[in-house]
Parts: structure tokens; C-alpha cells; sequence
């Protein structure tokens, strides 16, 4: 680790560079950055987040950061698996199934509502279609001065069959300085989540489904939709200038200037 950090230190040297200007660049705390240039991993909230702040400096100092990461991956395998937290507990998989039953339910509900609306109205309208085809059919007499008058009856308007409205419903239900955690109730198999930048730069570490699908530094303005079956676990290191979305619900912004996890599951 010492090694990579020397390597960084004495190229920003190079550069003229300080590390109030990194920071600038970078939005990554200065002690962050001071602690990779010592090699001392220890000080960072989570292993991963030392990769990307790895990667954001080296990106800042106009090198490639994936390649400068690649090469030292060694040095991050042997603690990849303690950094990442296990955040699915037996009572968060039991609370998953409930959901699952509840929402199979709800389903179920609306499909029943629906057929009893339809053959509802279908019986309505047959009934109507009887009267009409029973109503007698007036005889004109050209004899007679006078003509008959039919009563008219209103019929009433046919009436539309309502169908309830559900949409993905999303609650926070823990949050710490350095994690945030929301359950999500999506209507249908898989529900959208966009992570939009419409203030300051800000390094992601995106994971989706147990996979890592996107690591790197987002620029103003810039967004990227995921498409979520399960979970999304979502690393900011600026949470301040980041706008994220589920099904087009904004979730409040996180104001901490430090890293935050945001974990999102049914």
C-alpha cells in the first residue's frame, strides 16, 4: 500500500499539485487522500472506497485509473471480502418473504376486481339489451287525428370500471453517518433506479443484484439508469450533489460532505 501511495505522492509533486487541489478535483476529503499517500488503508469507512478514491486520484493526476488499480490489485484481494458488509440478515430475508406474499396478495386482489368489474358490467348491459328488445313497438292508425306519444325513458349512462391505482411505495427503515437503508415495494418483476448528477463531481460504487456493474467519478449533469430485480447497494463518496431516483420517487438528499452507503431491497 505504501508503495502505490509513494507512487501517487511524487507524481502530484510532479504536477505542482496540492492536496487542497485534489480534494477540489476529486471532492474526496483531504485525510482520505493524505492516508493513500501513507499507504494507511485503515482510516477508510470501507475497503472499497479506497479503490475508487484510488482510482478518482489517479484520474486527477491524468493517469488511468483502472490500469493504476489493475495493477495493484494484490494489495486490495486479501481484505476485498471483510469490506463488503453482509447486509442481508436472516430477519431482512424473513421481512423480504412477508413483502413477497404481501404483494403476491395485492396482485391477486386486483386481478379479482377487475373480473367481478367485467362481468359486472357485462350483466348490466345484457340486462339493458332485454328491456329494449321487451319495450312495444307503437301502431300509427292514419285514420285517427291524433298520434301516441311514447313515454321515453332515460336510460342510464354506462359507467367505467375503475381499477385500482399501485405504484412503487419505498421507506426508510434505518439510517446511520455512514448508511442509509429504504425497502422498496416495486409494482412489477423489477423496478428503476436512476443516480443523476445535477451538482459537483462525485465518485459511485454501484452494485446491483450482487454484482459491481459501474465504479468511477460522475461529472456534472451526468445520470445512469440501472435496472433492479432485487437490491442495489449504491457508494457515494459526495452525497451532497447527488440525485437519486426509484420508479421516478426522489429520495431525500443526503447532505453528510463524507462517503455514505445507500442500500435499497425489497
Amino acid at each position: 500500500m505504501k508503495e502505490l501511495g509513494e507512487f501517487l505522492k511524487s507524481e502530484r509533486i510532479k504536477m505542482g499539485l496540492t492536496l487542497e487541489e485534489i480534494q477540489e478535483i476529486t471532492k474526496i476529503r483531504i485525510r482520505y487522500l493524505k492516508a493513500i499517500e501513507d499507504g494507511d488503508f485503515s482510516v477508510m469507512p470501507a475497503l472499497v472506497y479506497a479503490k475508487g478514491f484510488v482510482k478518482s486520484y489517479a484520474e486527477a493526476l491524468g493517469l488511468d485509473g483502472n490500469e493504476l488499480v489493475k495493477k495493484y490489485e494484490y494489495l486490495f484481494q486479501e481484505k476485498e471480502e471483510e469490506a463488503i458488509p453482509n447486509i442481508e440478515t436472516t430477519s431482512y430475508k424473513k421481512e423480504r418473504r412477508d413483502f413477497s406474499q404481501f404483494f403476491l396478495t395485492l396482485k391477486k386482489a386486483v386481478i379479482v376486481v377487475l373480473i367481478i368489474g367485467i362481468i359486472g358490467y357485462g350483466f348490466y348491459y345484457f340486462l339493458i339489451q332485454v328491456k329494449k328488445g321487451l319495450a312495444p313497438i307503437p301502431q300509427q292508425n292514419q285514420s285517427e287525428a291524433s298520434t301516441i306519444s311514447e313515454d321515453k325513458t332515460n336510460l342510464p349512462q354506462e359507467s367505467n370500471v375503475s381499477q385500482p391505482i399501485v405504484k412503487t411505495s419505498i421507506e426508510k427503515v434505518a439510517e446511520t453517518s455512514k448508511k442509509i437503508e429504504y425497502k422498496v415495494v416495486p409494482f412489477g418483476e423489477s423496478y428503476k433506479v436512476e443516480i443523476s448528477v445535477p451538482g459537483e463531481k462525485c465518485w459511485f460504487s454501484v452494485k446491483v443484484d450482487g454484482n459491481v456493474v459501474y465504479e468511477g467519478l460522475m461529472t456534472k449533469d451526468m445520470s445512469k439508469i440501472f435496472d433492479v430485480k432485487d437490491s442495489i447497494t449504491i457508494l457515494m463518496g459526495y452525497p451532497p450533489a447527488v440525485k437519486i431516483t426509484v420508479d421516478g420517487e426522489e429520495l431525500p438528499t443526503v447532505h453528510t460532505p463524507s462517503p455514505v452507503t445507500i442500500n435499497i431491497h425489497p
